[in-house]
């Protein structure tokens, strides 16, 4: 199966109201062959304000933040390529926590499906997690970073990358970062090919299921460097979330729990121990088995441990199971009643499905080239966010089509937006980027970037005059 590595630069590191201003992309046969590559580049959407220390670390030109192609252009061609590519494994480093999060909001906010990366045969795989992972299992398979600021180790792709002589001409540039993601991929590949393939092939949900059925016990991988492996035994799913499956921390007493209570069982789910562990498998989660662990000489003096005791005496109390089930249950209805619709269009992502109807408005919106027919289009969404979202579309790239009181409307929502004077609202706004370029002006990157800096000051004035306008109309 062939792989897509990506990695993104954005506007700023918040995941929902940032964007990305470039995405790369490399699709990588199995003999870890570059095939094809994607490098696009993008100007800002109306509403959003860089934030200046991004700009400093992905050093993105100005004139591409004022002049590029469309936002929606770039999201546009990237969906092409990557259902191109597919079926794949969609791979990059740190890419579940962030750069995924990124990827399904720009499809979701250009009214594609924003699940493309785990839909239609494709898969995701997260290198940082293997990464954790095989530093643990097989210390010798690949060499940590070095950090030199810090004087510790390190696992920043840029780190990693030097340590084991992988080319990565500029970091925090989103082509570079994929070439030294694909590199330190291979590393693994060769030097541990069991271990790759293993994680490759139970990043499909069918296989992680098939995998976990042979195994009593697990040991689940560390998903960050200070973790460490634990043994698990698999309980139950959730029976309205097949996906999201529970399991038995073996390093606690199960003797203690067996007569818990549902809201005592809730309470194992979630406190601080989780001594109940919930495993999303379609978030690309690693476990392994007794014939890795026995290969490992730090890990092999776990399985000394009796732990089939614990195994059998929680999955043969059928009113434990029963009661856990419940708990899922009652956990996922919990939320849905708890958790209203969030505020913000942005965060309404995953409040609700679109449906038939809609998705075929979404296609037809995308597909003509009539600015006038999109925007009779739009109106006629039933779900309010999509009609909102193709609104934002037309505004950034035909906003002729809306009346002269509807235009201002939207300049003005864009404007409130970037000049918001709260401190506590989620986004980068004027206010809020002044504060970030002072803070840069009074530190030690100040003698090296001077330059720099003055010419991201200068970019933000002219935003800020350009919303000031927005807000008289």
């Amino acid at each position: 199966m062939n792989y897509v590595f990506y990695d993104f630069e954005t506007s700023g590191t918040n995941r929902y109201f940032d964007q990305p201003i470039q995405i790369a992309a490399a699709l990588v046969n199995e003999k870890f062959e570059i095939v094809e590559t994607l490098n696009e580049t993008c100007k800002l959407k109306d509403g959003i304000v860089p934030h200046p220390q991004a700009l400093l670390i992905n050093k993105i030109k100005i004139d591409t933040l004022k002049n590029g192609q469309s936002f929606f252009e770039m999201v546009n061609k990237v969906h092409r390529k990557f259902t191109d590519w597919s079926p794949a494994i969609f791979i990059g480093y740190n890419s579940l926590f962030f750069d995924e999060v990124v990827l399904r909001q720009s499809l979701y906010q250009s009214l594609y499906d924003p699940y493309l990366t785990n839909t239609n045969d494709n898969r995701r795989a997260d290198l940082y997690h293997i990464m954790c992972a095989i530093t643990k299992l097989r210390p010798n398979t690949i060499e940590l970073g070095y950090n030199p600021k810090t004087e510790k180790e390190s696992y920043k792709l840029e780190h990693l990358a030097i340590a084991n002589n992988v080319e990565q001409k500029q970091a925090h540039d989103a082509m570079s970062d994929v070439y030294a993601t694909v590199g330190l991929a291979q590393i693994i590949k060769e030097e541990a090919s069991d271990f790759w393939g293993h994680c490759m092939n139970i990043s499909n949900p069918n296989n992680f299921l098939s995998y976990l059925d042979m195994q009593d016990i697990v040991f689940k991988a560390p998903s960050h460097p200070t973790h460490d492996f634990y043994p698990i035994s698999y309980i139950t799913a959730n029976p309205e979330r097949s996906k999201e499956l529970s399991f038995f921390d073996l390093n606690y007493d199960i003797d203690k729990y067996c007569d818990s209570s549902l809201t005592g069982i809730i309470s194992l789910i979630e406190s601080k121990e989780k001594i109940i562990k919930i495993l999303e498998i379609n978030k690309a989660p690693i476990i392994l088995g007794n014939d890795f662990i026995k290969k490992s000489e730090l890990l092999s003096g776990k399985l000394k441990n009796d732990y089939h005791d614990k195994v059998n005496k929680i999955k043969n109390n059928e009113k434990f199971v029963q009661k856990l089930e419940q708990a899922l249950v009652d956990r996922s209805q919990d939320k849905a009643v708890n958790y209203p619709m969030p505020d913000f269009l942005e965060t309404q992502i995953y409040s609700g499905f679109s449906g038939p109807s809609d998705k075929e408005k979404m296609d037809d919106f995308r597909n003509t080239a009539d600015f006038e027919k999109k925007y009779m289009i739009s109106k006629d969404f039933e779900d309010a966010r999509y009609r909102e979202i193709a609104y934002r579309i037309l505004f950034n790239e035909c906003p002729t089509v809306f009346t002269e009181d509807k235009l201002n409307e939207r300049k003005q929502f864009f404007a409130q937006r970037a000049l918001d004077s709260n401190s506590d609202v989620k986004w980068c706004t004027i206010d809020k980027a002044r504060k970030a370029i002072e803070n840069l002006q009074d530190s030690d990157v100040s003698k090296t970037d001077a330059s720099s800096i003055k010419e991201i000051e200068s970019f933000i004035n002219e935003e800020e005059e350009k919303y000031k306008k927005y807000l008289a109309c």
